[in-house]
């Protein structure tokens, strides 16, 4: 057992060494303890975890005639300041499907306070516990501990016992400081788990392997297999492996600037469940190998099967056949009439809720339905399409085979050696130009044979600004001119998401007000319902104090209101990758006629500098040629995803960017 002690004031953790072989027992909580209302390790902490208990076991449930997942929880809390308030309320979410479901047992709870030098305990009561449907598959299990304050600590014990054969994520880390995290996980010999690691962490389990003898009861068979009424007790002995996790002073999960997922780095354990032999000889395996899970999620009648029965779609198939030939106008085609018949409701999942007729029929549904009707249409048509497993960027990457790593599915179709990318729930996608929640490293195209390929989801990504801008400089400081702008790929699905429903003028103002600018006029865009097409947007423009003058010298800023006027990578380190969300490309290309009666005093140097391995670049340059400036900015990032090992890498680089485009010309009256 290891014994936790802490002191706010010194931060220390006092531990015994001997092993957790016993019950797990929590420290007396002291006068110092109540007094403290700092954390000196994260000074902005709200609360802190003192300890994170957690033990999770096996036990066959006669009644249900099956294994159940036991999991016995117990933690303590500090109450820092205010915001740590929230964390006296704890839900506990219970997963049900059909006829089965999670339950929780034993829930009991005590605040504990220092009123007048003297410890007072406050008792949860059973009346402040309360229980809710939040959804079709989950339920939940609340309460609020009693008389909760500032330099209060918390503490609550309950059990959750589950006939799913799942056992949930060990949770090391929190959006709070965990000063002592401790787990036991004792798994039969006859369930094979799979361990993987997530989060940048390290950690090794200390492993056992004892024998366990445990009662069930059962009624044994009669004649022709029918059960007796009598009921028969044995005990069943068999291998139990034991790992037992421990960590201490584990920092909070804090966001860092081009962070997308934080539960994709968030220090935890996966447990997936690899096989099962009940009987010897008679083994079954679960997500072993991805084509295993291909076949398991396509026979599914949820997914594969939904594909088998498409007559609905008949008439809607003929339809496109007779207008369109070729494949590409048929998978345009197809996915404009899945876009107009169905509205997404907004729910996730690979599977389908209500089937795919009923789901065409009342015209929504969720990602499964429609995505799969778009499978099923395209088929209908003669094109070759199988649906694409994805994981959302809010859902983490699947790294290793498993049938819950996605939670979403594509549309896609081989052609000419490449793959071209569907998703019908999003009004304003296009062929190969999906909503950016989807683009999460690799997906997985699966079909009815259980092949599975892996899918490159930027492949035939396509993301750029193209701007133009000719402008005249007046010797008072004002500046006119013609400013065009081009979205392409992912930039133009993302304008036409913020501003496709906005009206024109309200637009332009708000454009006025982000550039500095003091009047838009001649206002046009090009392309903003030609979904495939790159957007164009024009306008004239006017800024009265467009340059600083000073004496007879007149300075200017030569990227004008593009100019990036800081880092976004302030922090002397980095924890986590930096996530770009895709590649992308900026391209600025700027002419500036310069007043008569003036020379270039000072011009900025070109500079050209690179990211490590190829992962982006930036060139600058600026010339002054027949009476006008000629300015080129290129920023190029070529991989999305970059590891934090590359931070200070890419913190110098955008130092150098941002203090080469924040260099100035200087004009000096003739």
């Amino acid at each position: 057992m290891r014994l936790h002690k802490f002191k706010f004031c010194l931060a220390a953790i006092i531990f015994l060494n001997t092993l957790c072989a016993q019950e797990y027992k929590l420290d007396k909580i002291s006068e110092e303890d109540l007094s403290s209302r700092m954390y000196e390790n994260d000074s902005t902490a709200p609360a802190v975890y003192i300890d994170k208990i957690r033990e999770t076991y096996l036990d066959y449930d006669s009644t249900l005639k099956n294994w159940v997942f036991i999991n016995e929880i117990t933690e303590r809390i500090k109450i820092l300041n205010t915001s740590g308030l929230d964390y006296a309320t704890k839900r506990i979410k219970l997963y049900k499907k059909e006829k089965s479901e999670e339950e929780v047992e034993d829930v009991s709870g005590f605040t504990y306070n220092l009123d007048d030098g003297q410890i007072k305990k406050h008792k949860l009561t059973k009346e402040a516990i309360f229980e809710q449907e939040v959804s079709e598959n989950f339920n939940e299990t609340s309460f609020t501990l009693p008389d909760a304050r500032v330099g209060s600590i918390i503490e609550w014990s309950y059990k959750t016992i589950s006939p799913f054969y799942k056992i949930d994520d060990l949770i090391l880390q929190e959006n709070i400081p965990v000063l002592n995290y401790y787990a036991k996980v004792r798994t039969p010999g006859m369930f094979s788990f799979r361990r993987i690691k997530k989060g940048y962490f390290t950690i090794e389990p200390q492993e056992s392997v004892k024998k366990r003898t445990l009662g069930v009861s059962y009624n044994p068979k009669g004649a022709y297999g029918s059960s007796l009424s009598t009921t028969r007790n044995m005990n069943i002995t068999f291998s139990e492996i034991t790992a037992e996790f421990s960590k201490q002073n584990i920092p909070a999960l804090k966001k860092e600037v081009f962070m997308n997922n934080p539960e994709n780095y968030r220090m935890s354990v996966v447990y997936e469940l690899v096989s099962t032999e009940f009987d010897k000889g008679n083994k079954r395996a679960y997500a072993t190998t991805w084509e295993e899970v291909a076949k398991s999620i396509f026979k599914s009648v949820n997914f594969g099967g939904q594909l088998e029965r498409t007559i609905y779609l008949n008439d809607l198939g003929k339809t496109i056949t007779v207008s369109n030939t070729s494949t590409e106008d048929k998978i345009t085609a197809s996915l404009e009439a899945i876009k107009g018949k169905m509205t997404w409701n907004g729910d996730y999942g690979k599977y389908t809720d209500q089937g795919l007729k009923k789901a065409f029929t009342l015209g929504s549904g969720n990602v499964a339905e429609i995505n799969l009707m778009l499978v099923a249409l395209l088929q209908e048509v003669g094109v070759n399409a199988n649906p694409v497993l994805v994981s959302t960027k809010q859902y983490g990457i699947p790294n290793f085979p498993t049938l819950e790593g996605f939670n979403y599915v594509l549309a896609g179709v081989r052609e000419g050696g490449k793959t071209i990318l569907l998703d019908a729930t999003d009004k304003l996608s296009a062929p190969n130009i999906l909503p950016t929640r989807v683009y999460n490293w690799y997906g997985r195209m699966i079909n009815k044979n259980g092949i599975s390929q892996e899918i490159d989801l930027f492949e035939d990504l396509n993301s750029a600004t193209h701007i133009f801008l000719n402008a005249t400089l007046s010797e008072e400081g004002s500046l006119s001119g013609e400013l065009i702008k081009r979205y392409i790929g992912i930039e133009a699905l993302d304008f036409r998401a913020k501003y496709h429903d906005t009206d024109v003028n309200n637009y332009t103002d708000k454009q006025q007000e982000k550039l500095g600018l003091d009047a838009i006029s001649n206002y046009n865009l090009n392309n903003l319902k030609e979904l495939s097409e790159p957007i164009v947007e024009t306008f004239d423009f006017k800024r009265e104090a467009a340059v600083d003058i000073i004496g007879d010298k007149i300075l200017i800023s030569p990227l004008l209101f593009f100019t990036e006027t800081e880092s976004p990578f302030k922090s002397d380190e980095r924890q986590y990758p930096i996530d770009f969300e895709y590649p992308f490309l900026r391209d600025i290309r700027i002419n500036i006629k310069i007043p008569e009666g003036y020379e270039v005093n000072s011009l900025p140097e070109a500079m050209r500098i690179s990211l490590p391995n190829e992962m982006g670049d930036f060139f600058y340059s600026i010339v002054h040629t027949s009476g006008t400036l000629q300015i080129m900015a290129r920023f190029n990032v070529k991989k999305h995803f970059i590891d934090s090992a590359y931070y200070f890498s890419l913190k110098e680089f955008f130092k150098l960017k941002v203090a080469k485009e924040n260099e100035r010309v200087i004009l000096q009256k003739i």
